[in-house]
């Protein structure tokens, strides 16, 4: 399940638990849309990718007709691997197999719910199922998210729907599967604007392709920028300035380049490479350019944040600056970062979130003539990369082509869902607004508003009845429960969108119309408070997914994932608990106690509301669970990262937590079906590239391990199978974990 589209500072705030919880889907190696300025590299790990208006990334969606792979193609995705300069070694996994390889799994491999309950519930459905061409996984979030993408395209072809939105949709269908106007235009639409950066001799030229006002939202501009609220007054929107995407994703790989950095590496290169010789460069020149760009990343790398620094529990404090325009300026020396702000509409007399302020003092110390090649590719490479699946066939077939050999998928999906995938990303309150006003139900949201509610409920006993922590933080955290806002399905309130016109312009007028329209709305946000009936403002609501809110202390469970197998209303007691009690809802409300959560307060605010010694307790059993997940082992050599992974995972277990106090009050529960109905939530098939992206760019667990690390904890699972020790399910007493 995808990650949340956020904005620029709740993004870069909140590194794992404001995202929506569930598989995360690997990138493409390609993002798209690049040159927003509004978007932060802090606010994706993956990538998770976020931008404070529109997400802007080219993610590998399922295909809707589930197309078996055949053998051929699997080996040859392994060779592709193995060519990427990938081990692909799977295997060795402690103390369990990485289940969600399908490689992995065998007919005849037995299974024993005490030795891998993952396993033991999921491996039919593992058989049984492949990976769809075009997709790097398949889960059961991708089988509930299919129907509604069926739905959405058949809405696209329908031209009885009246409307701006409707007929907004359309238009951008049509445009992005109209091949013949496609290939005609060919590269012409982005030439000029890139033979501005081929043909810019000095650190002026520069400065007047990214201040200039014809050209201020077409270039990479090292800087992401945009209107939001900050972590010290969540219902206020000032300007938010941080730090810009990179191309290997984490900072530290420019120092450190892991296995997964070289496949983002080999797969732009090759794309960066083909565009530049349709355009007519020699691949001699292409290389040397896209060298100069990493090189001048690798520059920009020391001072933008890790994955493991976004993770770390100082982390709000280091980007906790507000800084007036001044200072920032003065930080940014020779960057012309003042009038690139008055020209984009972004200057104004309040403070400024500033996440990095190093970052911009060394920026400033790079924006030189001595750096211009350096600066010069890095555009080069990040504005052609950025419409890379936008422009002709050959084109785009090229860049999956060469997407598949490094990640090891195999086809494509189907024109019909690009377009869609397209749309919905880029403009989703257009498509929200039409999909709900043919599918949306008063008496549905009612439904699940009432079980989030009865959830609460229970988590308000939990926490009463807690016995480590002290009076006055159980009080604390009560308040907080009970000031939690629940966010059912839909908003009644979006954008206005009239604005928006597609009238006679081609694919990439359109973008660009679309992306100043993004530009338009989010600086009229600049000093106003937060719409609070807006609440799914930035976020997919169509998407399989969920999300808890720090700054806004709201949870929201939304359409998307009000379908088989997560949801439907003849569910027995024991899946409803097992989904909505453990694996939805009080999943995403102990996000608000988590690592994470727990430093904001019941109205959004990050303030300590804690005492020293409860934090104490806090951190150490925040720390014991991190030891724990430190010791397995994924794959090959691959260890899980605990501090990096421990948000998903206490709200995981305190979900389960909550869920088992419901059931406790129920007279005959059946406890057998319920945790198998909780582990086959889980089921899952990923490829090798996605596995190791997840374990090394992502705050999300692999989703094996998701069922078998909570279900661990709980003496219900124990009794239930009979687990003793010396089982591999087995873990002693002393060794459980439970934070809350």
């Amino acid at each position: 399940m995808k990650k949340r589209i956020i904005s620029l500072c709740l993004a870069i705030m909140m590194a794992g638990s404001a995202f929506g919880c569930g598989k995360s889907q690997v990138p493409s190696p390609q993002p798209s849309s690049e040159n927003e300025t509004i978007t932060s590299d802090e606010s994706t790990s993956e990538n998770t990718e976020a931008s404070s208006a529109t997400e802007k990334e080219d993610e590998k969606q399922a295909d809707n007709t589930n197309e078996e792979i055949s053998q051929e193609e699997i080996e040859k995705a392994k060779d592709a691997q193995e060519d990427a300069g990938q081990s692909a070694v799977t295997t060795g996994g402690t103390p369990w197999i990485d289940s969600e390889i399908k490689e992995n799994i065998t007919a005849d491999m037995p299974t024993d719910p005490k030795d891998d309950f993952n396993l033991y519930a999921n491996k039919d459905w593992i058989l049984s199922n492949e990976i769809p061409a075009g997709y790097n996984a398949w889960s059961h979030y991708s089988e509930c998210e299919i129907e509604v993408k069926k739905r959405c395209m058949e809405l696209l072809k329908d031209e009885s729907i009246e409307g701006h939105d409707a007929e907004v949709v359309r238009a951008y269908n049509k445009l992005l599967l109209d091949w013949e106007a496609r290939d005609k235009a060919g590269y012409s639409d982005i030439q000029n604007e890139y033979e501005k950066v081929l043909n810019a001799k000095t650190i002026d030229d520069i400065t007047g392709l990214l201040t200039g006002k014809d050209t201020i939202l077409e270039y990479f501009s090292f800087i992401g920028y945009g209107a939001d609220t900050s972590l010290n007054d969540p219902e206020t929107y000032l300007v938010c300035v941080s730090t810009p995407k990179l191309l290997l994703g984490d900072s530290a790989e420019y120092s450190n380049r892991t296995e997964i950095g070289d496949i983002y590496y080999n797969a732009k290169k090759e794309q960066f490479s083909y565009m530049e010789q349709k355009l007519g460069m020699s691949a001699e020149e292409a290389d040397k350019y896209y060298e100069a760009a990493i090189d001048f990343e690798s520059k920009l790398a020391q001072k933008i944040y890790t994955t493991a620094d976004r993770y770390a529990s100082d982390y709000y404090d280091k980007i906790n600056n507000e800084l007036s325009l001044e200072e920032l300026v003065s930080l940014s020396k020779d960057y012309p970062l003042e009038k690139r702000l008055t020209v984009a509409g972004y200057k104004y007399d309040g403070k400024y979130f500033v996440s990095s302020p190093d970052y911009f003092k060394l920026l400033g110390e790079l924006y030189t003539q001595d750096n211009i090649e350096g600066i010069k590719a890095t555009m080069l490479v990040h504005y052609l990369l950025d419409y890379i699946r936008k422009l002709d066939r050959d084109t785009y077939d090229k860049a999956n082509e060469i997407s598949n050999k490094y990640f090891g998928s195999s086809g494509t999906v189907s024109d019909e869902e690009y377009a869609y995938e397209n749309v919905v990303k880029d403009l989703p309150a257009c498509m929200q607004k039409v999909y709900i006003a043919r599918y949306g139900s008063a008496e549905d949201k009612e439904k699940m508003r009432s079980l989030c509610q009865d959830v609460i409920d229970t988590y308000r006993e939990m926490l009463s009845e807690n016995t480590w922590a002290s009076e006055e933080v159980k009080k604390n955290a009560i308040e907080k429960l009970d000031k939690m806002t629940i966010h059912a399905a839909y908003p009644d309130k979006f954008r206005d969108t009239k604005s928006i016109d597609l009238t006679d312009c081609s694919l990439i007028d359109a973008d660009r119309r679309i992306l100043e329209c993004e530009y338009d709305y989010n600086k009229s946000l600049i000093g106003k408070k937060r719409d609070k009936e807006m609440w799914a403002e930035g976020f997919n609501i169509l998407e399989c997914n969920a999300f808890y809110s720090p700054s806004e202390n709201t949870i929201n469970m939304i359409i998307g994932m009000m379908g088989e197998p997560f949801y439907s209303s003849d569910m027995s007691i024991e899946e409803l608990y097992a989904s909505i009690g453990a694996f939805w809802v009080g999943h995403e409300i102990s996000h608000a106690f988590d690592s994470n959560g727990s430093q904001f307060d019941a109205e959004g605010k990050y303030r300590d509301w804690w005492t020293e010694e409860d934090k104490k307790e806090f951190d150490r059993r925040i720390k014991k669970m991190d030891d724990y997940l430190d010791t397995i082992v994924a794959f090959g050599d691959y260890h899980f990262i605990g501090s990096s992974i421990d948000t998903e995972m206490v709200a995981d277990m305190t979900g389960l937590q909550c869920a088992l106090k419901m059931a406790s009050k129920v007279e005959n529960f059946d406890y057998e079906k319920f945790f198998t109905k909780y582990a086959q939530m889980n089921g899952s098939l990923a490829l090798y590239s996605l596995e190791l992206s997840q374990l090394l760019q992502d705050a999300h667990p692999l989703s094996y391990s998701r069922t078998n690390v909570p279900i661990q904890q709980f003496e219900e699972f124990y009794e239930t199978f009979d687990v003793k020790e010396g089982d591999n399910m087995y873990l002693a007493p002393e060794d459980r974990l439970t934070v809350w």
